[in-house]
């Protein structure tokens, strides 16, 4: 979810000034002309990325992704990337699905292809800096173009900040910035319209895994955030914890007895994984009370990363409401 801005500061003064997190992602404009920047003419601006303080153009024109989030953040608000990292996760939403085919591409997130990030000519390489990369990959990747990466938040519902700040990087800021309130206005309409029915219920998120286990997410999680910030309760095992979702084992599914929906993993597409399959075919998982009851749905763009997936998620929610 979006923080919050405190009256009297503008959304830019904020994305500069907020604290923990949030403060080593903010891209704090500064003025001033530097020698490299490509596009603009040369002028740059100082931001604040994963390693530090970084200058970028001041008006980039020719973007590498070494991630997808960034790349589907800026399909958000207009902005094509010259390159951009395979998508592993999840699926592209439909709607972007022939330019994504379109941008180059260069390399996964963890397996960077760095000639192929060099010949689009970038003038910013753009990305997010997860735990499983190495420290110094800004500093590499700067050999070959100003490079800001963004540090990984410590809920994957936070993807909200990101992209704010990804649009900020490209000079689209007040169209993210729409995105976000269109997102949040979708939200508030679906809880005034089933207010009633969220009033009564319980959700889960799963997702199945290996090794005979599975996960339940929480509301800070992908899709997580989308149900939270449109007003579903979460069953006990979930409700109030932070992070990505907790595991359980097959035999412990009853602990989402409480919950009167279960909505699992699917693909941009409605494509669902082995591992998920594995679970939806164990005994235990379909004694769970609301999948007996004929209340367990998938859930497209479960792995939610963008404020145009996040109304996706808020669109079919509200086809699955009425079923319940």
């Amino acid at each position: 979810m979006a923080p919050h801005v405190p009256p009297g500061l503008s959304r830019r003064g904020f994305l500069a000034g907020a604290g923990g997190v949030a403060a080593t992602l903010a891209l704090a404009a500064c003025g001033g002309g530097g020698e490299s920047g490509g596009g603009g003419g040369g002028a740059t601006r100082t931001v604040q990325g994963a390693g530090g303080p970084v200058q970028i153009p001041a008006n980039p024109q020719r973007i590498v992704c070494t991630d997808f989030y960034t790349t589907y953040a800026l399909l958000d608000v207009g902005v094509t990337p010259s390159g951009t990292a395979e998508a592993t996760l999840g699926g592209v939403l439909p709607e972007y699905q022939q330019v994504y085919d379109g941008i180059p591409k260069v390399g996964s997130p963890t397996a960077l292809n760095f000639e192929a990030i060099a010949a689009q000519t970038p003038d910013l390489i753009l990305g997010t800096l997860v735990p499983s990369l190495p420290a110094d990959l800004g500093a590499q990747l700067s050999g070959i173009a100003p490079t800001l990466l963004l540090p990984a938040a410590a809920n994957p519902g936070s993807w909200g900040e990101r992209a704010l700040r990804t649009a900020d990087a490209v000079n689209r800021l007040p169209q993210g910035e729409q995105l976000k309130t269109s997102y949040d206005q979708h939200a508030a309409r679906i809880r005034q319209q089933y207010a009633a029915t969220l009033a009564r219920t319980k959700w889960a998120l799963v997702r199945g895994s290996s090794g005979g286990v599975f996960f339940s997410d929480y509301p800070t999680s992908w899709s997580g955030v989308v149900l939270a910030d449109s007003g579903f309760p979460f069953g006990q095992f979930a409700a109030g914890k932070t992070g990505a979702g907790g595991r359980l084992s097959y035999e412990q599914a009853t602990q989402l007895d409480d919950c009167d929906v279960v909505l699992h993993l699917a693909d941009t597409r409605g494509g669902v994984d082995a591992n998920t399959q594995t679970l939806l075919a164990q005994p235990a998982f379909q004694q769970v009370r609301a999948v007996r009851e004929g209340r367990l749905f998938p859930l497209p763009n479960y792995y939610c990363s963008h404020y145009k997936q996040g109304e996706a998620v808020q669109s079919y929610l509200e086809t699955v409401l009425p079923r319940v």
